[in-house]
């Protein structure tokens, strides 16, 4: 029923607003009487309450659910620690020590487990226990390394680690030279790193170790090396320049690669110099400065392994930079 443009009298409005409901009523009906209409009417909706009322009845309980679960959870995080507490305990008591110091036995080993050169102490605590509370860390590296100020009240540069602290051995916490440090700034490094970086700064030889290194021994002790001259050749290439850092890799290296070799077994040099590259290379792949750094010290290696083995002096290497 098309509505008139104007109705200004309400009851004219109201009339017609009731047809228009007649109608659609009527169209909704269809052939049914009305009180058949009126009783699927009335049904339909008792239909729509009640799946309404289903439907809030189910988010009760769903939500409920999801209460008991979270409480459900809680339970048994709540028993995991409880468990892990009871597990740290008997495995204290089997050794003989008090539930601390076998926790802290265990943070120690994770560290040494995650330790690398180069690697803060402060660093090393938040990458493998998550740990930022500098209280704890200062404690954690007491534990393992001798902490004691000199006759001027001041720490050394050095730290070494303690006798009980076996994770640690071969291990020294360095001061950093950049920057003013705490001690929990203290840097990892390995001692045969320490003393080789000391020896090729005084122009002087590695010193000889018997019996003579080979396998994986002889590896570490080439790959000592190799980092000592990696870090000297780039801290040239950045300060003086190319020219500077190609003159040292073509005249310094091969001379103190040969002194290193005196420590290796003359049967395993190849292998292992190829052995300690390949592994540089590998963890040089996409940065493009390591790469030609370790091309470089690839061919100045080589030359010096040809020369070595044949008893002739080692001829000029030329680098590119």
């Amino acid at each position: 029923m098309p509505r008139p443009p104007k109705l200004k009298n309400p009851r004219a409005i109201v009339a017609h607003v009731e047809a228009e409901i007649k109608e659609e009523w009527d169209k909704l009906r269809g052939r049914m009487s009305w009180g058949e209409f009126f009783t699927t009417w009335y049904l339909r909706q008792k239909e729509v309450i009640n799946a309404a009322v289903k439907i809030e009845n189910l988010e009760r309980e769903n939500e409920g659910l999801r209460k008991e679960n979270e409480e459900l959870k809680r339970l048994v995080e709540r028993l995991q620690r409880e468990n892990e507490k009871l597990r740290l305990e008997n495995e204290a008591l089997k050794q003989g020590r008090s539930v601390r110091s076998y926790q802290d036995a265990l943070k120690l080993k994770e560290l040494a487990k995650h330790a690398r050169e180069g690697v803060s102490w402060k660093a090393l605590c938040a990458e493998a226990l998550g740990l930022r509370d500098e209280k704890k860390i200062k404690e954690l590296l007491k534990l393992a390394f001798v902490v004691k100020k000199n006759d001027r009240n001041r720490f050394p540069d050095k730290f070494y680690p303690k006798d009980i602290a076996e994770e640690f051995h071969g291990w020294v916490l360095k001061r950093p030279e950049t920057k003013v440090a705490d001690i929990i700034d203290y840097e990892l490094y390995r001692e045969d790193t320490l003393k080789a970086a000391k020896a090729i700064n005084k122009g002087e030889a590695v010193p000889e170790v018997k019996p003579l290194k080979t396998g994986k021994a002889a590896e570490r002790w080439l790959a000592t090396f190799f980092e000592v001259v990696e870090r000297q050749y780039m801290n040239l290439l950045n300060q003086m320049g190319g020219k500077e850092a190609k003159r040292y890799l073509e005249g310094k290296v091969p001379e103190k690669l040969e002194k290193v070799l005196q420590d290796i077994d003359p049967e395993d040099w190849r292998r292992a110099v190829l052995a300690v590259l390949d592994e540089l290379e590998a963890r040089a792949e996409g940065n493009d400065r390591r790469e030609v750094f370790v091309s470089n010290l690839r061919r100045v290696a080589l030359r010096v392994l040809k020369e070595a083995h044949s008893h002739a002096p080692v001829l000029e290497v030329k680098a590119d930079v």
